[in-house]
């Protein structure tokens, strides 16, 4: 068998372990978990609130059998009560695993037991990464560092009350964004080359941005409606600008730059006028998807916000100024930055090839 197919399937079998345990790990659980053998509903109320939005609320009685502690074998019968909705609480079914708390002595419905789903998950994001051929260790590595930094981010950012967070944003970027591609380019040349054009075209764009805003007076853009309110409400709208906008540069980057190297690869004599063309109209591909992307992601972030303000009788002027005011600005900041990532890239990686033997 072809090394590569003896690779997935082992990978595949240790995956298919993993979940098949997950799936009887209950022992390893200190709260109380049961098998759900049997559901029955038994009352429904319909619902209405002065908004005329109607609901229905159901009571449902759950028998159980558990699966750990000292009742492990033992039977439970409890009830529990949710909304057809499923906004804030869930309906349960038989055969489902589910956590439960124990409060006065009575035992309550917490929530589901997903490590099952989510080792498969898991498990399956990784075979599919074989399958593909991907470098799973340099991925996995980066990202493992990447979630390190970002735990210490926020570490600091409690530590200190959020007084510093826009440089502790700025520092965080920019360690993210090396550890990235010092890990999947190593520490070469064409590591230097995409983390320059990712650092300048991200500041450029960030600066920029900054200075329209400022010459504008804000207007339109309402910072005191990030989620939760939280302050110091400029500084964390321009700390989420900087992560948004910095992982769409880095890709734009990447593509731009690696296109480049296979050039030079191909074309040894290549001059550096051709190769800033190159880098040119592989940009102008670019631009288009990557903002449709982010457009997707705005819509798709705040969707439920718009349904709420719409379903209220709100204008659409109303609504998109309350909701969408926010995720339109970081997009517009974004646009500029890819635009302007095309033409910093392409100079600085024709410039840094061209000279390159190969």
């Amino acid at each position: 068998m072809n090394k590569k197919y003896l690779k997935i399937l082992i990978v595949a079998i240790v995956a298919l372990m993993a979940t098949i345990f997950t799936h009887f790990d209950a022992f390893l659980y200190s709260e109380p978990v049961i098998k759900v053998e049997s559901v029955s509903t038994l009352s429904k109320q319909k619902n209405t609130d002065e908004y005329k939005n109607t609901d229905t609320q159901v009571t449902q009685r759950i028998n159980g059998r558990f699966l750990n502690t000292s009742k492990r074998g033992k039977k439970i019968s409890l009830k529990n009560t949710y909304y057809q909705s499923q906004l804030t609480d869930q309906k349960y079914r038989s055969g489902q695993q589910v956590i439960l708390t124990k409060s006065s002595g009575h035992y309550s419905v917490n929530d589901i037991k997903r490590d099952t789903v989510l080792v498969f998950s898991i498990g399956l994001v990784i075979v599919l990464l074989f399958c593909m051929g991907f470098s799973r260790g340099k991925l996995f590595t980066s990202i493992l560092l990447n979630l390190v930094v970002y735990y210490g981010f926020m570490k600091l950012l409690i530590n200190t009350h959020n007084s510093a967070l826009l440089l502790l944003t700025v520092i965080t970027a920019l360690l993210i964004s090396a550890i990235a591609l010092i890990v999947i380019l190593g520490p070469t040349m064409d590591a230097v080359m995409a983390y320059s054009s990712t650092v300048i075209a991200t500041t450029t764009s960030i600066l920029l941005s900054i200075f329209l805003m400022k010459l504008s007076g804000y207007s339109g853009i309402h910072l005191e409606l990030t989620d939760f309110g939280l302050q110091p409400y400029f500084s964390v709208f321009i700390s989420q600008v900087i992560f948004s906008v910095l992982g769409v540069i880095l890709d734009e980057t990447m593509d731009i730059s690696s296109s480049l190297i296979e050039m030079k690869k191909e074309i040894k004599d290549v001059n550096e006028k051709t190769l800033f063309k190159s880098g040119i109209n592989i940009g102008r591909e670019l631009i288009g998807p990557l903002i449709n992307i982010l457009l997707f992601i705005v819509i798709a972030e705040h969707l439920n916000v718009v349904l709420l303000y719409m379903s209220n009788g709100n204008s659409i002027g109303y609504t998109f100024e309350m909701t969408l005011s926010l995720g339109f600005a970081q997009l517009l900041i974004s646009a500029i930055g890819i635009v302007l990532t095309v033409p910093i890239t392409s100079f600085i990686a024709s410039k840094m090839i061209a000279r390159r033997p190969m």
